[in-house]
């Protein structure tokens, strides 16, 4: 969390993590958002966003005041979710193997047909979707979840593209440090399988 904080700007300021399951999850979205199910990550902004990534500056200079937030992250959601994506990709990938199959036979009878597969764009990083590994996407969360509590939403369109330009940038940054936490869990990972 650290990397990231240094990267948005606010390496001095702290952030409180909860790892919980989905029934907390679930009654904390609901107390919080009124939706009654769980998720992957809440995130509750202590601060005010002058604009998304710029906070207005803490009342008083005391440490107690330089404070992200809270995040709360429901692992069995996370993990149930690795798994479904993972089906669903390699579902996906079947699909365009027939169906490249099928332009080729296509091609090769001279009919020309063309069929285009749009992918889903579901949630904010579309790299989230694609990582398979619990404890790598819990990572990306923590990017997803601290352009939260530094102002940045997706609820609009506008936003969604703002906040998805800012979530790319922060990945590829972390990416880009040696030693960041994503490079040495992504390592990690690889090593245990």
């Amino acid at each position: 969390m650290r990397a990231i904080r240094d990267i948005l700007g606010y390496s001095t300021y702290d952030v409180s993590l909860f790892l919980s399951d989905d029934k907390e999850v679930k009654q904390m979205n609901y107390e919080t958002r009124g939706v009654n199910a769980s998720t992957d990550i809440l995130s509750f902004q202590l601060h005010e966003a002058e604009k998304p990534g710029v906070l207005q500056p803490p009342e008083f200079d005391f440490p107690e005041y330089y404070t992200l937030g809270d995040m709360m992250i429901s692992v069995p959601y996370v993990r149930r979710v690795c798994k479904s994506d993972q089906k669903e990709s390699e579902k996906r990938l079947l699909q365009r193997k027939s169906i490249t199959d099928a332009k080729t036979e296509a091609q090769r009878m001279g009919t020309g047909e063309q069929e285009n597969i749009l992918d889903d764009d579901r949630g904010v990083s579309l790299a989230m979707s694609t990582e398979f590994d619990p404890e790598v996407r819990i990572h990306m969360l923590l990017v997803h979840g601290m352009l939260h509590l530094v102002g940045y939403d997706h609820i609009e369109d506008d936003d969604y593209e703002i906040m998805v330009a800012k979530e790319e940038e922060v990945l590829r940054l972390l990416r880009e440090r040696k030693g960041s936490f994503l490079a040495n869990v992504e390592n990690n990972s690889a090593n245990q399988h």
